[in-house]
Formats: C-alpha cells, structure tokens, sequence
C-alpha cells in the first residue's frame, strides 16, 4: 500500500472566492466577503468538531473486505475530531463531478470530515511518518467502511473518499477529486499554507500533526449522528 498524504494541490479550486483582498478591494468590502463565509460555514454546520474514540469492530465491514483493502490495523478503536455539514451550495458542483450519483440530491448531501491526531508532522517524509500515515489510513478505513455499512443499511446512499487519491472507495468516481483540504478551508475555515506547489493544512490546536479524511451521506443529519453514537458504543 503506498503512503498517503496530507499535503493535497488545490486545483482546481472548488468556486474560491478568497480573491478580494489581494485585489485590493477596500476593508469594508473584505470584511463583508469574511462574513458572508462565516455565515455560510454557520448555516451548513449541523454538528461542531467533537472529538470523540469510537469502537471498531474486530470483522471488517464486509465492503471493505470485498474490496480487496490490505487492513493490518488490529487497533480496537480510533479517536478523532468529526464534524457534520450540509452541503454548501459553493461545494454542490464539484460534489456531482466528484460522485455522479449524487447529481440532483446535492442540498441533500451530508458531509464529514474527520481529523485524526498523529505524533509527527504530516509534511515529513521519514520513515517513521509514512508508517504513522498508512496506520491512520488504515483506521479511517475501517471507521469509515463501518458507517457506511450502516447507513447502507438503513437506506441510504453513503461513501468515503481515499485520502490518497480523492476518489470515491465505495461508490463510481467522477472526473474531479474530492480535495480534503479545501473542504477543511470551506466547511470548517481552516487555514492551509502554501509549501511549494502544494497547499498544507494547519489544524487550529494540532497543526500540522494530523490526518485528514472525508464522509460523505444522502442521509438525514439527525440519522448521521445517530449513528456516529452507536458507533461510539459499538451498539447495533
């Protein structure tokens, strides 16, 4: 399995609008664009970053077996900062470019990006931080093919895109790639910072020491959260 990274190249960007300061647009006009953001991250935020340790269960999801993904983890839980949004309508595009299926439900679209805590930076490139990336790699796997298993179960349409790549695991790929650091810099107004030809995402309490990954959901937010809860207690 090939290393995976934190540092992911914005382009394209999805709709960004981060321009009228460095055009020289008056303070007033900054201050307005600054608002409006916030506003919008305030109106598609259904559930805060909570952090939380969830409980994995010692079978793989059976979609992550019939995948074919190579899981040496035998960690019985994961920690991790998640948080639930609906869809921003900035982000609704690129979403039905990313997952084709999901083109006409994009108000429906429920997306949840998780953080998980590492010991080192992400920007490395040693050896001990590739084995640390491919571990928390392999968690997110498994706490993601296990939510999506159940919303599955319950009806719904649900996916995790591979933070290597930014393809879809589960479901058909479209022609973009869902870019973890921008939906951070949307959804939650992270800020990365450039390191070259690549944008790097600086967590507001962990910085640079962490592992990003995104879920994604048609299901109802209320029915996320519920079964981000079960998840947690490792309950049916």
């Amino acid at each position: 399995m090939s290393p995976s990274a934190t540092i992911h190249a914005l382009s394209p960007p999805i709709n960004s609008q981060h321009t009228a300061e460095n055009q020289g647009h008056s303070h007033n006009n900054a201050d307005s664009g600054s608002n409006s953001h916030a506003n919008a991250r305030q109106n598609s935020t259904v559930l805060e970053p909570t952090i939380e340790s969830f409980a994995l269960p010692s079978r793989l999801p059976k979609n992550l077996v019939d995948l074919g993904v190579d899981i040496d983890s035998q960690s019985t839980q994961v920690t991790l900062q998640y948080s639930v949004h609906i869809c921003p309508r900035r982000m609704k595009r690129e979403m039905r470019l990313v997952f084709p299926c999901v083109a006409g439900k994009e108000s429906e679209l429920v997306i949840i990006p998780t953080f998980q805590k590492t010991s080192s930076s992400m920007i490395s490139y040693d050896a001990a931080t590739q084995i640390e990336k491919d571990q928390r790699l392999q968690l997110f796997y498994r706490w993601g093919a296990e939510l999506v298993s159940r919303l599955q179960k319950r009806g719904y349409w649900a996916d995790i895109t591979d933070p290597m790549s930014g393809m879809a695991l589960f479901t058909t790929s479209g022609p973009s790639l869902y870019p973890d650091v921008e939906g951070a810099e949307i959804l939650l107004r992270y800020k990365p910072f450039n390191l070259g030809s690549c944008f790097v995402l600086a967590h507001p309490s962990w910085g640079t020491n962490i592992y990003p990954a995104t879920a994604f959901t048609l299901a109802p937010p209320e029915q996320v959260i519920e079964v981000l809860d079960q998840m947690r207690s490792n309950t049916v």
